[in-house]
């Protein structure tokens, strides 16, 4: 079974993590939690470093639909430096245009 990281770069405004490895079925529910622990502290905008990670599921995108409609409410997500297999993903289910990529 893969594992994924999850690293605070930066506790600031916005809270950037990075994510390494892969977002898949057995490594959302791990998103998922951190994510929400992060809005619980009042954490509005979070930027998300995907440089490391190199493959996204569709349990990855369910997650990162969850965050993008938490951050619409209450703040801001950035994706930055998605790697190319990954922003196919994004860009074959429409993810491209709803999410807000640096």
């Amino acid at each position: 079974m893969q594992e994924m990281e999850i690293k605070v770069i930066e506790e600031g405004t916005p809270y950037v993590i990075a994510l390494v490895g892969r977002l898949d079925t057995n490594t959302s529910p791990q998103l998922e939690e951190f994510a929400g622990q992060l809005y619980g502290k009042s954490v509005n905008d979070i930027a998300v470093d995907m440089a490391e990670c190199d493959f996204v599921s569709s349990a990855g995108l369910r997650v990162i639909v969850a965050m993008q409609k938490r951050a619409t409410t209450s703040g801001s997500l950035v994706f930055r430096n998605v790697v190319p297999d990954v922003m196919d993903v994004f860009k074959m289910t429409g993810f491209d245009k709803i999410l807000t990529f640096e």
